[in-house]
């Protein structure tokens, strides 16, 4: 029981001295705020890839990621906690409700991929790579804005996301399934197009959760196969392995 009551306080005892810590620098430029949006955005991600080690039922996914969300709201609303915890979220111009949707999207994740760890791991690490690698370079090589429902991004920052989330994928399929390099490669193209699409059309932070869910969706119908031999658990330390070895 006490095992379980540490590991339902690991993610917010983490998140709550990031936010605290990013919130403290000084943003000299409005891109400065970006920057602390999305480390934030990168340092989550990564380590709720270890987040099936130990929140293992859904009544602990449930509580955690719970708490989380609770926290996030509390900062959005209450500005003493927004002046010292979520000025690394809520001082850029835009309005965006994204951290919400990533803390929904990562409990969404862990119940649907219990048994199926890489359908777990990819879509996270496209949200969190390739979501902020187009926001960065969209930012810094501004290069070919478009309009309608994709107004606000850019060229650049498509091509971006497009590289990050072919090799995320195809790295991960490749490494971890016995799947030929040519299926590989066309089951990242179609997961990097069909996610640039959701990012494309997504506005106020929604591509937390339509990005993932596009990864999912497309990753299911694909039928990638699970990684031979151990038990999830062993399979997805494995992974995690695997992306601080390729960092």
């Amino acid at each position: 029981m006490e095992i379980s009551l540490i590991a339902l306080a690991i993610p917010p005892l983490l998140l709550v001295p990031a936010m605290g810590l990013l919130s403290r620098i000084e943003c000299k430029r409005d891109f400065s705020g970006e920057l602390r949006r999305k480390a934030l955005h990168v340092g989550t991600g990564l380590f709720a890839l270890s987040f099936p080690l130990y929140l293992t039922d859904p009544w602990m996914i449930f509580i955690a990621l719970g708490a989380v969300i609770v926290w996030m709201i509390a900062v959005r609303h209450l500005l003493v906690l927004r002046y010292r915890f979520g000025s690394c979220l809520h001082d850029t111009k835009r309005k965006s409700f994204g951290e919400i949707y990533f803390a929904l999207s990562i409990a969404s994740l862990m119940l649907l991929t219990a048994d199926r760890p890489l359908l777990f791991a990819i879509p996270l690490l496209v949200l969190t790579l390739a979501d902020s690698a187009a926001a960065i370079v969209g930012r810094l090589v501004p290069m070919g804005r478009l309009s309608g429902l994709a107004s606000g991004k850019t060229i650049s920052g498509c091509i971006a996301f497009v590289v990050v989330a072919f090799v995320v994928t195809q790295t991960i399929v490749a490494a971890f399934t016995a799947m030929p390099v040519s299926q590989t490669i066309e089951v990242a193209l179609v997961v990097a197009c069909l996610t640039c699409i959701a990012e494309l059309v997504s506005k106020r932070g929604f591509d937390n959760v339509l990005i993932p869910a596009v990864a999912y969706v497309a990753l299911l119908f694909l039928n990638i196969p699970q990684s031979s031999g151990e038990g999830t658990v062993a399979q997805f330390c494995r992974s995690v392995s695997a992306l601080v070895a390729m960092g």
